[in-house]
């Protein structure tokens, strides 16, 4: 036997014999190292052993309380609660702010009993990167390669402002095995080769479009972090450094520049998406039209 199970041994037996009866505050993790000199590692484990058993549970404010025969226990968590609250922690702060203990706190449950769902952290953003692709909207097929490609990156470009830390997630050269995301990639693929594309120009056409999303999607999450750091908006910010611009592009040397720091322009994530996608598929649809009359 393990330490942790020697040790959750002895506190089932004081759970048995009454010593500790229900509605008792079970032993805290601090308890346990103190008592068995163990890590806290070791005594979360003890914890995580004696709920899955169903002697104890977490009570918010109270921490573990040792259960009443008869009295059922909370609902068990399973691997998707725990995908979802770590996708909601990332939405609501970010992908920094999931940690196991965080994670822990937020499902009041011991640490340690995170990774019974998760084994590592590497795992748990795979696995929220999964989830999220899984729920991205499907446009249906259509009979026009560019109406679906277009369709399909305005859903996920949309799945990015609900999630802001996806697209930095998102590894083009190494990216992770998820079923999730093989409806959209199916989808992208699919209607490029429809537009006539052999399978490697497909392919290659398919990475640079998720590109072209992901590097403006990956302006989402530090906007936001600078934004509620600072408490003012990019353009606000801009503002207060355009004379501070203008000194460093004399019209003398740099004319055109000088003569934009002096137009008003406002910022738009969704625009630069617009114009992007549009000046994109304007060439790929022109160089298929030109490819198709040689």
């Amino acid at each position: 036997m393990t330490r942790a199970e020697v040790i959750a041994a002895v506190l089932r037996e004081r759970i048995a014999s009454g010593r500790l009866r229900p509605g008792d505050r079970a032993p805290s993790t601090r308890a346990i190292m103190r008592d068995h000199g163990v890590a806290m590692a070791t005594a979360s484990k003890v914890l995580s052993l004696l709920q899955a058993d169903g002697l104890i549970d977490s009570a918010p404010g109270r921490g573990s309380v040792v259960l009443a025969p008869d009295r059922p226990r909370a609902p068990a968590l399973s691997a998707a609660d725990v995908i979802a609250a770590a996708v909601a922690i990332a939405d609501a702060e970010s992908m920094q702010a999931v940690s196991m203990r965080r994670l822990a706190a937020a499902l009041e449950i011991p640490t340690m009993a995170v990774y019974r769902y998760v084994p590592s952290s590497d795992e748990l953003q795979a696995a929220m990167l999964d989830r999220v692709l899984a729920d991205l909207p499907i446009p249906p097929r259509t009979t026009d390669w560019r109406a679906d490609v277009e369709a399909l990156l305005r859903s996920l470009w949309e799945s990015m402002k609900a999630h802001p830390w996806l697209a930095a997630a998102m590894s083009m050269t190494r990216p992770a095995v998820l079923p999730g995301a093989m409806p959209m990639s199916e989808h992208l693929l699919a209607a490029l080769r429809a537009a006539g594309l052999e399978q490697r120009e497909a392919f290659t056409e398919y990475l640079c479009l998720l590109n072209l999303v992901r590097g403006l999607g990956a302006t989402i999450e530090p906007e936001l972090a600078d934004r509620a750091a600072t408490g003012v908006t990019e353009d606000e910010w801009i503002d207060t450094r355009l004379d501070e611009l203008r000194a460093a592009a004399p019209p003398d040397r740099f004319p055109v520049m000088a003569q934009m720091l002096h137009t008003s322009y406002p910022y738009d994530a969704d625009v630069l998406l617009d114009t992007a996608l549009t000046r994109y598929l304007d060439g790929l649809a022109a160089g298929l039209a030109r490819a198709s009359h040689r």
